[in-house]
């Protein structure tokens, strides 16, 4: 079963139920689904002038585009429409491109339709399903394994979508260990001994031939310069089972004081802060004072990234 992963699904209105139908499936086995928001049945040219429209039309793509931001795969839930078999409209056409531009599984249920843009579809690579929407775990379950040091929903998501922006596709489970420094490290040397400790021991657990990559992600703070405050930092190690190790070390937002204050003296780190006075469902402080602008996923996703494209450099060569 699938831990942690999410996928969004996209797909014309028409086939809402449809879709329903499938997040129910998907769920019962491990995935976290997105869906496209119900209330674009209610978008309706009989009844918005062609700017009420085009704002309303404005506000749902970018609300779902903002899902398949922060998702692992999407899936394409086309079935016939208007006469046409396994039907793709403009809007999912667009969020397939979307999806395709950074380097997701696009997953389609039913074949590639007959439209103007066939050669479009199949350019984009979609991984066919023909109806069956196990096929989605069965092509999960042959795909390398990384083990990551963590079962945090934003380093697995992170780890899951820089590797993938890299080229490589692997299915991504947890494997949780432990830091042995402070909850919030206070400085990069900290944090590097944090994320040396979680990989050391996640290579001693992991049983051998289980797994093809191993990744710890860690995050602490950093103070840059004696005029700020101080700053995110992640330290990333990655390293293909019988290889080398390669760490990389990412520096991000300068933090608020009032947030950096309250830690450690009131919260153990700046993710609980955020979910017991933001009410936040993630440890994610960076929405809180970017105006909503930045992700914690985000950041971590490139420091992913950066370690990954030298990782594959360095296999090619």
């Amino acid at each position: 079963m699938l831990k942690g992963m999410k996928i969004s699904i996209c797909g014309s209105m028409h086939h809402i139920d449809g879709m329903d139908n499938a997040k129910s499936t998907l769920e019962q086995q491990g995935w976290e689904v997105e869906m496209p928001t119900r209330r674009e049945n209610k978008v309706s040219l009989a009844t918005l002038s062609r700017d009420e429209l085009a704002d309303a039309k404005d506000g749902l793509i970018h609300e779902h585009l903002e899902k398949i931001r922060d998702s692992d795969a999407v899936l394409i839930f086309n079935e016939e429409k208007r006469g046409v078999d396994g039907y793709i409209g403009g809007n999912t056409l667009m969020e397939m491109a979307f999806a395709y531009s950074q380097d997701l599984e696009i997953f389609l249920f039913q074949p590639v339709p007959d439209m103007s843009y066939t050669d479009e579809l199949l350019g984009m690579k979609p991984i066919m399903l023909d109806g069956d929407i196990d096929g989605i775990n069965r092509y999960y379950d042959q795909l390398p394994r990384t083990f990551v040091s963590s079962k945090s929903p934003i380093k697995l998501r992170a780890v899951s979508r820089g590797l993938r922006h890299a080229g490589i596709r692997t299915h991504v489970l947890p494997h949780p260990t432990e830091s042995n420094v402070s909850e919030q490290p206070q400085n990069i040397e900290e944090t590097y001994e944090g994320a040396q400790n979680r990989h050391d021991q996640l290579k001693k657990e992991i049983k051998e031939g289980t797994a093809t990559y191993l990744a710890t992600v860690e995050s602490g703070l950093f103070q840059v310069h004696p005029q700020h405050n101080v700053f995110e930092s992640t330290v990333v190690v990655l390293e293909k089972v019988g290889g080398e190790r390669k760490t990389g070390v990412n520096v991000g937002l300068e933090y608020p004081k009032e947030m950096t204050d309250k830690v450690p003296s009131v919260y153990p780190d700046l993710g609980v802060l955020v979910q017991k006075e933001y009410g936040s469902a993630l440890k994610d402080p960076f929405p809180y004072f970017t105006n909503g602008k930045i992700k914690r996923l985000e950041l971590v996703e490139n420091a992913v990234y950066n370690v990954a494209a030298q990782l594959l450099s360095e296999e090619e060569n």
